[in-house]
């Protein structure tokens, strides 16, 4: 989301995040491809900025440009490489374990959408210093940490099946032994389970979140979309993502004869627990 004030020039600042005064920019250009990165500093916090030309975000040409897909994907990208770059900033990378990127040092970094905008210094200084406190208190929370993304889906089918299966073992179902009542009890058993599988279904992420919670640091649910059954972001100290991992697969040996399929996703910027509004 594109965030101006008034504008009385051609170029415009863009702001990636804010960081903590320690940090330093990394040596590389800007989401242009044309200007350097740099930071600045206020209220506590540094910005850091990129010059863009104006036009390119605003007006007709601003709103043809993040319609053209050849236009915004290598400048996405690239907002997206250097909030990295910044959480990484002792430069020290290696492959993910999920094989999603790169391995993230912890950098405390309040990231920014693409596209956050300012028309002059005094307008970032003025929204620096009303949302410093804000900002400062989300660095410290998120410090040491990296954001995961667990999601899940179920094949239902699989699991009424398997419910069924296990109330036959224990006992719990018993059919007759005449074929036509039989066919009629175990119809009407299935059709029970299935009215009943979302009961079950929330018991079963009770159950999982309740086995992830102690290893996280903060947590939020995502907007399902898809057949997605979970989709739960973490925010994991660093020293608790191997043993995250390890009880995921734990969780998905466990659920995996129900029809549970599970993804790990990470290390990501913790963008899911940094909801600055600009204005």
């Amino acid at each position: 989301m594109t965030v101006i004030t008034e504008v009385q020039t051609t170029q415009a600042i863009y702001v990636y995040g804010f960081t903590l005064p320690d940090s330093v920019a990394p040596p590389i250009l800007g989401v242009d491809n044309q200007h350097p990165i740099s930071v600045h500093q206020c209220a506590g916090l540094n910005a850091v900025i990129s010059s863009v030309l104006l036009s390119d975000f605003t007006g007709e040409i601003g709103e043809n440009n993040v319609q053209n897909v050849a236009w915004l994907t290598p400048r996405a990208c690239r907002h997206a490489l250097i909030i990295d770059r910044l959480i990484a900033r002792d430069g020290v990378y290696a492959a993910s374990q999920s094989g999603t990127g790169a391995a993230m040092d912890q950098g405390s970094v309040y990231p920014l959408s693409f596209g956050t905008l300012f028309s002059s210094v005094s307008a970032l200084e003025q929204e620096m210093t009303h949302r410093s406190t804000e900002v400062l208190a989300v660095l410290q929370h998120i410090k040491g940490c990296q954001e995961w993304s667990l999601e899940a889906t179920l094949d239902r089918k699989q699991a009424v099946d398997s419910l069924f299966a296990e109330g036959l073992h224990s006992g719990r179902f018993c059919l007759p032994e005449a074929a036509g009542r039989r066919h009629l009890e175990e119809q009407k058993l299935r059709r029970t389970l299935s009215s009943d599988l979302n009961d079950w279904l929330a018991q079963c992420l009770t159950s999982m979140q309740n086995q992830l919670r102690p290893l996280m640091r903060d947590f939020r649910s995502r907007r399902l979309l898809d057949d997605k059954v979970l989709h739960w972001a973490y925010l994991l100290p660093v020293k608790e993502v191997a043993a995250f991992q390890q009880q995921v697969s734990n969780i998905a040996d466990r659920y995996e004869a129900y029809g549970f399929s599970f993804r790990v996703t990470g290390p990501w910027a913790a963008y899911s627990f940094c909801q600055l509004v600009v204005s």
